[in-house]
């Protein structure tokens, strides 16, 4: 199996035709403060002064504020919400070029992009089959759904029977080869296929960029399942879905918050009602898949339960499933709802006013996972309190390191009446005594890697060989002016697209908009200091390793001469 590719060379060319401040100007309203550098307000976060900045020489953005960075293609993959060979087409149209593709061997690559086009087809087929049946346009209407949004969400109609799909759009084997990996049809013993769905109100699901992926399809008159969604296939993994995803994208150019509920219904009926940043998982529990998608679009997320026990056991480990994964700048929240409510009922009988404020009360993270560990024990008891931080402490201790963590161990300790310091497990105390210690990279080094991330064309100042040296960081410092002569690489946003999806991103991006306070004049000189005070330091290092040799085996004549040339070089 083999996929297309594009060339590296070609994005590296894409971006040399692009010009970011007059990219983004067009979009967000830049203002001149400084002889490179533009401002405007962030358009990824709310804010009153102007913290966005743009530089010309870089080709490269940065937020103070959020701290979202990056060169053109970044900038379309974060405010058009477009995927990286989206943002490139994109680019690519803009400026007239045409994409050239490699051919790639892509083993894991089984997807057939006509099952998108296919699936497209069936929806619109189920949507002309709702308008033709009372039954099911009645079933809505009893639902209080409009018409309006039946058709935002592509609400359609599978008959009875057990071939409509399969006669009206199977009309070929490869067809119906193709309507059965996307799981829309049901192979029979004897080789023939039938109708998946029949008799259903159908939902189509969409991913994040509008293309219909599978459906879920709910009984109208008694049976079961009440639900049924579309089978795992090449193109659908309901793991990794969200319904109303796409929906509520299109309807928020900055989704402030998600709340994620139980049903399709339940999502409907919230836009219906002006909620339109609702989202549901299918048929499966909340995993890490779909809140590390909903990371990306948002920084609150509140999960909607049912009041009882089960709705609150549900919570619990939804709970759990965000510990690990949580940061700092996500707030997570838990709604629970009144008995014999669903979302949808909720919200017709009270109205988004009431409902809102619901979602405004909500209990946050860390007030749930205290009420609940606290439910669990007798924090009056000494013996209560032991048992309350060993159970909540190995919890705690799945958070990732940083401020959220240090604020909930030191809650813990508060409600334990204990000492924070007490709270690190013996788990924890073997991985900090085992850790090997590395060297920190010398300033020098640091400030040779800023000023080469930030001014590319400083690699040409080097033309004669760089020392060896064994220090942390060096070998990447090695990379960089390798890379940026092969390529002749000019810009930061060329260069950082060169480390896209490496190890070394999100580094060299913290180099890019590192503060080094050097006047533009001084820049050179500064660099070519670095420069040589790491030659001296290799060096120095040098002349240790010949001296622990001559102490333990001796060294040969020219060995001596070696050193005594090292030596008279490193006074001079």
């Amino acid at each position: 199996m083999t996929t297309e590719r594009i060339p590296r060379e070609f994005i590296q060319q894409l971006l040399t035709r692009v010009d970011i401040v007059d990219f983004i100007d067009g979009r967000v309203p830049l203002r001149k403060k400084s002889s490179n550098n533009y401002f405007a307000c962030c358009p990824f976060h709310t804010e009153k002064s102007a913290s966005f900045s743009v530089s010309q020489n870089k080709q490269f953005y940065y937020c103070f504020g959020c701290g979202a960075h990056g060169n053109a293609i970044d900038f379309l993959m974060q405010y058009d919400k477009l995927s990286f060979p989206e943002a490139i087409e994109s680019l690519a149209k803009l400026t007239g070029m045409i994409i050239p593709r490699e051919r790639a061997a892509s083993p894991k690559s089984n997807i057939n992009p006509d099952l998108y086009e296919l699936l497209s087809q069936v929806a619109k087929y189920y949507q002309i089959e709702l308008r033709q049946s009372s039954l099911a346009v009645n079933y809505l209407k009893k639902r209080g759904l409009s018409g309006n949004i039946a058709k935002d969400f592509g609400i359609g109609y599978a008959p009875p029977g057990w071939d409509h799909v399969l006669q009206t759009i199977g009309k070929s084997a490869t067809l119906k080869q193709q309507l059965f990996e996307a799981g829309m049809l049901i192979k029979k013993d004897d080789g023939g296929f039938y109708d998946r769905f029949r008799d259903r109100i159908m939902f189509p699901i969409q991913d994040r960029r509008g293309r219909t992926i599978g459906f879920g399809g709910r009984i109208i008159d008694k049976g079961e399942p009440k639900y049924l969604n579309s089978p795992e296939t090449p193109i659908f993994q309901k793991g990794h879905e969200l319904y109303g995803l796409y929906q509520a994208l299109q309807a928020h150019r900055e989704l402030q918050r998600v709340l994620i509920v139980e049903g399709y219904m339940d999502v409907i009926a919230l836009f219906q009602m002006d909620i339109s940043y609702a989202v549901a998982t299918l048929g499966t529990a909340t995993n890490a898949h779909h809140l590390q998608r909903l990371f990306k679009h948002t920084s609150e997320i509140v999960f909607c339960f049912d009041g009882d026990q089960a709705g609150r056991t549900a919570a619990w480990r939804a709970l759990l499933v965000t510990l690990p994964i949580i940061r700092d700048d996500i707030q997570i929240r838990f709604m629970f709802l009144p008995d014999n409510e669903d979302p949808d009922s909720l919200i017709r009988k009270e109205g988004k006013t009431a409902f809102e404020q619901r979602i405004q009360n909500a209990s946050t993270l860390s007030h749930f996972f205290f009420q609940h560990m606290g439910a669990q024990t007798d924090l009056s008891t000494t013996d209560g309190r032991a048992r309350f931080v060993k159970l909540a402490n190995e919890h705690l201790q799945e958070l990732p390191p940083g401020i959220f963590q240090t604020m909930m161990l030191g809650e813990l300790a508060k409600r334990a009446r204990i000492d924070v310091a007490k709270l690190s497990t013996p788990k924890q105390a073997a991985k900090t005594s085992i850790k090997p210690k590395t060297a920190r990279s010398p300033s020098s080094l640091r400030l040779a890697i800023t000023l080469l991330v930030q001014e590319p064309s400083l690699a040409n100042c080097i033309t004669g060989p760089l020392p060896s040296l064994e220090i942390r960081g060096f070998d990447l410092f090695v990379r960089l002016i390798d890379i940026i002569k092969t390529h002749a690489i000019t810009t930061t946003g060329s260069l950082l697209e060169h480390f896209r999806d490496t190890e070394e991103d999100k580094l060299l991006s913290k180099f890019a908009h590192l503060e080094h306070m050097i006047p533009n004049e001084g820049i050179i000189l500064e660099f070519l200091g670095s420069i040589a005070r790491l030659k001296k330091l290799a060096n120095k290092q040098m002349i240790e390793t010949m001296l622990s040799k001559a102490a333990q085996n001796g060294l040969t004549s020219d060995e001596k001469q070696y050193l005594h040339e090292l030596i008279q070089e490193g006074q001079s």
